[in-house]
């Protein structure tokens, strides 16, 4: 066995041991090596790259006539194209897919809500607010100084100190269902 087969089994039996080693213990090894920061270059593309070249080019090596250099580039270029491959297909669309349920309390202005406890004009009370992760209970105070009644439709127009300062919220279908009856 030559020193570029020696090269393409280690290249190989590594990237196979790392994939064994995540399988059993998940996304551990993926996130520390994730904490590199090197752009475009996630682990998993160049694990899946360096066990594509060496596999590919123990492959070329021990089974055809082809000379020494060519299997080299061949698969250089093998191991490129998997992992560019893999980052099209996998890693990028991937990036994009991954959504959060934790929100910031910046976030909740113009969220619409309902007054789950009684908020008195000068006072606190809650509010229910429905977000991805479920339903989310938090203190609010009335923007203009009045009395807003349990079970109200809110609307939130800002937030300070952690606390919710909502208006009612009349849309026209309520107003027009209202003369209505």
């Amino acid at each position: 066995m030559g020193v570029l087969e020696t090269v393409y089994m280690v290249c190989l039996v590594g990237g196979l041991i790392y994939t064994l080693v995540s399988l059993i213990f998940g996304d551990t090894i993926s996130d520390w090596l994730g904490q590199l920061h090197v752009p475009v270059v996630e682990p998993i593309l160049l694990v899946s790259g360096l066990t594509a070249f060496g596999g590919a080019g123990y492959l070329f090596s021990r089974f055809t006539s082809l000379s020494w250099l060519f299997v080299l580039v061949l698969s250089l270029a093998i191991g490129a194209g998997l992992a560019v491959a893999a980052y099209f297909v996998w890693v990028k669309p991937m990036s994009k897919a991954e959504n959060s349920t934790g929100y910031s309390m910046n976030q909740l202005g113009g969220k619409l809500g309902e007054v789950n406890t009684t908020i008195p004009a000068e006072g606190l009370g809650e509010v229910l607010l429905p977000m991805i992760s479920g339903t989310t209970y938090h203190m609010a105070a009335s923007l203009e100084r009045q009395t807003i009644q349990q079970g109200t439709r809110v609307v939130v127009v800002e937030v300070r100190d952690h606390v919710l300062y909502v208006t009612p919220f009349h849309n026209e279908s309520e107003k027009e269902m209202n003369k209505h009856v």
